[in-house]
């Protein structure tokens, strides 16, 4: 059996190439979900109340394509470990990610809407796992959690600015749906321009095996047990998280119209987005794992506002609670899996990650599907309570029995 690698990586480019590329990243993420936000925010009205698709039929399309997505992740997350190399893929799934937008704006059925759907997660999933491990490859390890919390921060302010650039354009073009949908591949065309402009990636530093041996599955015995524990929790916690297309579907059946349910994603965002990068420093300095408990708890109490309170104002605090949640633990999730996994396995890390966690999500969203249409648009959120509280005892446990770890051993 071969030597488990070693943790060291030398980087190799300079701290102002570092620096702007970190940041350059972080915009990127920016357009990126600014991109898709303008046909997220509008995609369940669209599917719903212009094409005729049922709630189960949604959550189906939602489930299948975030699968996709994940399951895309994958393979670019290994390509990445084999060929050493992380702008490639990344370029890809940008390009990809423009050219899907031309079949939103063009699809007349809830078919051409699922290839869509489809499509645009493949994209994001290509460029994804990539992304994440540079992250990691260019930013040191006492400033990676601030580094994803960066990332995660311009990311979900690009959510907020695509949602109420959707709002807008709405508006000023008579509710023209397909017209919002073509213009959201602008943003991702200026991604893809910082993409080769900013972004350098340093030299991957392989200690595992030499040069000209390939990548093999039989790798993955490098992989840590604390890696593998921390991905049982995160598939618990993923059955929970089913899209936002059930928080406006809740949100509208208490009364919120059309034109505003956009509003209701911003301010989720803005939270998520406040919260990111503090908490990415946070997580610099103190226990993550206990910083995450506190978030899977709060997504609890999320599922709670939103099943207990049948009002407006209700459904807005349940929106704020889950942009809370998403502050609280997405940026930590990315730090967790880059800091227990050794640097040349970290892009097939990062896709088993994403393959267990587009699993999860394909269940819960099909499941949360099936509950909208049975009991009523409270249904997602009891299989969501349901799924954070093991989530969250599974968490505890685990940390009790592990009471003295400090937060350097804890990496």
């Amino acid at each position: 059996m071969a030597n488990p690698p070693l943790q060291h990586q030398e980087n190799t480019l300079p701290d102002t190439k570092i620096k702007s590329g970190l940041w350059g990243i972080s915009w990127m993420s920016f357009f990126w979900s600014a991109s898709s936000l303008m046909v997220v925010a509008l995609l369940p009205t669209f599917l719903t109340e212009e094409l005729g698709a049922s709630h189960t039929k949604m959550g189906i399309i939602e489930g299948v394509a975030i699968f996709i997505a994940f399951l895309s992740k994958v393979f670019s997350g290994v390509l990445s470990d084999i060929f050493r190399t992380r702008k490639p893929l990344i370029a890809v799934g940008s390009l990809f990610t423009i050219l899907v937008k031309l079949i939103f704006a063009t699809a007349s059925s809830i078919g051409w809407i699922f290839v869509a759907r489809s499509l645009d997660r493949l994209s994001k999933g290509i460029r994804s796992s990539p992304t994440d491990a540079l992250i990691a490859d260019l930013s040191s390890k006492v400033e990676r959690g601030k580094s994803y919390g960066l990332r995660q921060s311009l990311y979900t302010m690009g959510a907020v600015v695509g949602s109420f650039t959707a709002i807008v354009l709405m508006y000023v073009s008579d509710h023209n749906y397909r017209l919002v949908f073509l213009l959201s591949a602008i943003p991702a065309t200026i991604a893809l321009a910082i993409l080769f402009k900013v972004v350098k990636q340093p030299t991957i530093q392989n200690e595992l095996k030499p040069k000209n041996t390939t990548w093999q599955f039989s790798d993955i015995q490098f992989l840590p047990p604390k890696f593998w524990k921390f991905l049982f929790i995160s598939f618990i916690l993923m059955l929970a998280r089913f899209s936002e297309a059930f928080i406006t579907l809740r949100a509208k059946s208490v009364g919120w119209t059309i034109t505003l349910l956009p509003i209701l994603l911003i301010a989720m965002e803005l939270v998520h987005a406040a919260v990111a990068y503090p908490m990415g420093k946070l997580s610099d300095r103190y226990s993550k794992k206990s910083l995450l408990l506190n978030g899977i708890i709060t997504l609890m109490i999320t599922n709670m506002v939103f099943l207990q309170f049948n009002s407006i104002l209700g459904v807005l605090a349940g929106a704020l609670l889950a942009g809370l949640h998403m502050g609280m633990t997405q940026g930590l999730l990315s730090t967790l899996v880059a800091e227990s996994t050794p640097a040349e396995l970290r892009g097939t890390a990062f896709a088993l990650y994403y393959l267990s966690s587009g699993t999860a999500v394909l269940i819960g969203n099909t499941l949360a599907g099936h509950l909208s249409d049975s009991i009523g648009t409270r249904g997602p959120f009891y299989g969501g309570l349901i799924f954070t509280s093991i989530a969250t005892a599974c968490l505890y446990f685990m940390l009790r029995s592990h009471p003295k770890k400090t937060v350097e051993q804890e990496a």
